[in-house]
Order: structure tokens, then C-alpha cells, then sequence
């Protein structure tokens, strides 16, 4: 007789179990943040919180400061107070439009105690000297900085479907390591899309290396691996798996055909 398959509620809940053995005991209050720690780092083992004071803590990936750095014609910022931790005012997030990929790509995301406005200049002050480590020439360029959403379409989609996307994840106030595991995982879905998009121009500029098809390969399942535990987390069920493991065959057979 075979062995009897386990519910699906079941299997997610020990998934879910799982991850959430992995984070240390939760924050009670801003103070408690850690300075520095094993989970301020990316999936790529890079530094991702930038800068941390009494009132404020910044997380950028090296790659979400390049984007900045070269992408940085139209900037859009908003802040929800859903996705905020109890112990925090607001969940800070910038985002930038790439026209040439026409996407919309997260380069900064920011926990704030208060709503001071010094608050903010220090946000924006510590985003722009990091994003100076990677930018790629020295000319001075004019930046439109978006903050009234309603205002333009394109920034009132930015800043409604990210947002609804972090509500749909959180529908309860996040415990801290929980939003920062997300982050990173969002932060490699943006990383793994970038890369797809450009075929790895960014690392051949560095490292004069071209992505294969096995480079690219791998970074794609990666990506649905990281979109499956978004899913876990969101409450989906068998339907919407089979389809994201669907489209992951799709994208596949795309790169199948492109090597013809």
C-alpha cells in the first residue's frame, strides 16, 4: 500500500513552521534593533542595511544602489503603516522606474520610529552617499522625486500594487526578522529579473563574464523558488502553485528557443 500524501494546509504550515524556527526571538521596541547581524545579509552574502540611528533603519542592496545610481531619473517614494512593525510609525519605501524594461524596481526600504522631518532627511541623505559608491559616471543629472502618488498614473500603480502586494503578505502587524526575510527575498527577485533582462551586463562590466544558459537557468528557478515561498506566505492555494510552476516551465522553453 502506498504512503498516504499529507493535506496541503498541512505541508504549508510545516513549511511555514519551518522558516519561522529559523529567526531569533522578536524585536519589542526600536531600540532593540541590532546594529549589526547574520540577517542583514543578502542571499548573495551582501551587506543589506546601509545605516541605522535612534529614529531610523535603511536597508539597500549593493544592487538596489546601482539602480539607483543609474536609473535615477524618476524616483518614487511612498511610506504604509500596515507593513510597519508595532514598535515602528512607518515602513518607507523608494522605488525607480526603468524605461528601457519598462519595470519598476524597489531601491530602498526604510523603517522609521517617528515622522519627524528630520527623520527624513536623514533617510535621503544616507540613501544618496551610498548610492554615490555605485554610480558609474560623475555627471550631475536632474531627478524628479515623486511623493504625491496621486498625481501621475504610473506613480499612483507604484505605489498601490507594491503596497496591496505587502498588505496581501502582512495582513498582521510583521515581527521584524519576518519583514526583513521577505525583503531579501523580494530584493533577489529584482536582483534574478535584472539579470535576466540584461543578460548579465552588470557582472560582465566587472568581471567581463557573460551569463550562460545554465547561469540563466539557474537564476530562473531561483526566482520561482523565491515567488513559491511569497506564495506559502500569502495564503495561496494548489491552483495558484501549479500555475507559477506552469509559467516557470514557459520561461524555460523561452530560453530553449532563444539558444536555437
Amino acid at each position: 500500500m502506498g504512503l498516504i500524501c499529507p493535506e496541503y494546509s498541512a505541508i504549508r504550515s510545516q513549511i511555514i513552521r519551518n522558516i519561522n524556527k529559523q529567526f531569533p526571538p522578536n524585536i519589542k521596541s526600536f531600540d532593540d534593533i541590532p546594529i549589526e547581524s547574520k540577517y542583514y545579509k543578502t542571499k548573495r552574502n551582501e551587506n543589506f542595511m546601509i545605516f541605522k540611528n535612534t529614529d531610523l533603519i535603511i536597508f539597500q542592496s549593493p544592487f538596489q544602489a546601482y539602480i539607483f545610481s543609474n536609473y535615477h531619473k524618476n524616483i518614487f517614494a511612498d511610506g504604509t503603516f500596515y507593513a510597519a512593525p508595532k514598535f515602528s510609525y512607518q515602513f518607507f519605501i523608494t522605488r525607480i522606474y526603468v524605461g528601457e524594461f519598462n519595470m519598476l524596481y524597489t531601491i530602498s526600504i526604510s523603517i522609521l520610529k517617528n515622522k519627524k522631518q528630520s527623520t527624513y532627511e536623514t533617510l535621503f541623505k544616507e540613501i544618496k552617499k551610498n548610492d554615490n559608491k555605485f554610480r558609474s559616471n560623475t555627471l550631475i543629472t536632474t531627478i524628479n522625486f515623486h511623493c504625491d502618488f496621486e498625481q501621475e498614473h504610473l506613480t499612483n500603480n507604484a505605489s498601490e500594487s507594491y503596497n496591496s502586494y505587502l498588505n496581501n503578505i502582512f495582513p498582521n502587524k510583521p515581527l521584524f526578522y519576518k519583514l526583513i526575510y521577505i525583503l531579501k527575498e523580494e530584493e533577489n527577485l529584482s536582483y534574478n529579473d535584472y539579470q535576466r533582462r540584461t543578460k548579465g551586463n552588470w557582472k560582465k562590466k566587472k568581471k567581463q563574464k557573460i551569463f550562460s544558459a545554465t547561469n540563466e537557468i539557474k537564476i530562473l528557478i531561483e526566482n520561482y523558488k523565491s515567488k513559491e515561498i511569497n506564495l506559502f506566505y500569502n495564503g495561496c492555494n494548489r491552483n495558484e502553485l501549479v500555475k507559477l510552476w506552469k509559467d516557470c516551465l514557459i520561461d524555460l522553453n523561452d530560453i530553449n528557443i532563444n539558444l536555437k
